[in-house]
């Protein structure tokens, strides 16, 4: 009887310590650190051993860095066609410690963010569990896109939820700031203007250069800072590499450095069935939940359209790695099934 006792009072001492919001921060944040520590122990176990897991990506990121960290012209001395704000990241990382040597730990920091914003941006419709979950699923998930290894989706994808987090307080400029950034480290956050020019339109503000002056302006002086560091040849490789060669990439037809394209549909076919297999569990969720429930408020189709948008990149190229840039918008439709009952209404979502 003592220890039924003992069980029972244990048990309600536990739930009264998670109906604080600070206490269930407190124990939420442990939970997601310890898990991405966990994960991000293993990773870079495999990678001291030469694992398969470890990014080709990342090869050419450090070689850029090392180029620019040594006084020599990114895009002109060294090619890889990503943007200006990917490679001067790095060579900051590699100014910090030896090449190659921190990348884990800054990827799970970044992974972790990311997880929180994704938190945030799920308990404010759904609430705590629902937010919760979809910020733990991504951390868990994001292994099998190969997260935890340097690439230069992680970066976009925080700035893209860190836009998203504005926009949903109306903060269009913080917004358009955060949308140029992630266009600094991934060319595809372009395809963020979109759903975000939807949402100004769905909340009644008109003023659409409030959010696209922004978006400019970042990009702007990222290249500018180019033209003024290097002169006109690297400033006008930089704009090619980071834009005017996306024809040629779709292609896989740019030669200074490796790329890929399926030589048959049939090929097409098989790695990106290999693709979407590694994801399929979220996935299958994500899309249940949005036959189920669909689209019920505009930040939800802004969710959508980022989930389309996306998704076509998968066209272009079957990488695991491009499917972290869909994850935090699969999360949050697989886990809105875990919604707090409002009005009687199970998963009812705030009307924003």
């Amino acid at each position: 009887m003592e220890t039924g006792k003992s069980v029972s009072l244990l048990k309600d001492r536990v739930l009264r310590f998670m109906q604080g919001r600070k206490q269930r921060i407190v124990l939420g944040l442990s939970g997601y650190i310890i898990c991405a520590a966990a994960i991000a122990g293993i990773m870079y176990a495999l990678s001291l051993g030469n694992s398969a897991w470890i990014s080709h990506d990342a090869g050419r990121f450090h070689e850029m860095a090392r180029m620019i960290v040594e006084g020599m012209r990114p895009y002109v001395d060294y090619i890889d066609p990503k943007p200006p704000l990917l490679f001067f990241s790095v060579s900051v990382m590699d100014l910090a410690a030896p090449a190659g040597t921190i990348d884990t730990a800054v990827m799970t920091v970044l992974n972790l963010l990311c997880a929180c914003l994704i938190w945030k941006l799920g308990e404010e419709d759904y609430g705590f569990l629902a937010g919760y979950t979809a910020g733990f699923l991504f951390l868990v998930a994001s292994v099998f896109t190969e997260g935890y290894f340097l690439f230069s989706e992680q970066f976009a994808i925080l700035f893209l939820l860190l836009s998203l987090v504005a926009a949903r307080r109306h903060a269009w400029v913080w917004a358009g700031v955060c949308v140029g950034l992630a266009i600094g480290y991934k060319q595809y956050a372009l395809v963020a203007i979109l759903p975000l020019l939807y949402f100004m339109w769905a909340s009644g503000d008109k003023r659409y250069y409030r959010f696209l002056i922004p978006v400019a302006v970042v990009i702007i002086v990222m290249f500018a800072a180019l033209f003024a560091a290097y002169g006109s040849e690297t400033g006008w490789s930089g704009i090619y590499y980071t834009f005017g060669v996306m024809p040629e990439y779709i292609s896989g037809k740019v030669t200074p450095f490796p790329t890929y394209a399926p030589d048959s549909p049939l090929s097409f076919a098989a790695n990106a069935m290999a693709s979407v297999a590694v994801v399929l569990p979220t996935l299958v969720f994500a899309i249940a939940s949005l036959i189920r429930r669909g689209l019920r408020t505009p930040f939800e189709i802004v969710l959508g359209l980022f989930l389309v948008l996306l998704l076509g990149t998968l066209l272009i190229r079957q990488y695991l790695h491009y499917w972290i840039l869909l994850l935090p918008f699969l999360v949050l439709f697989a886990c809105r099934e875990f919604a707090d009952d409002k009005n009687g209404n199970p998963g009812e979502v705030s009307k924003i």
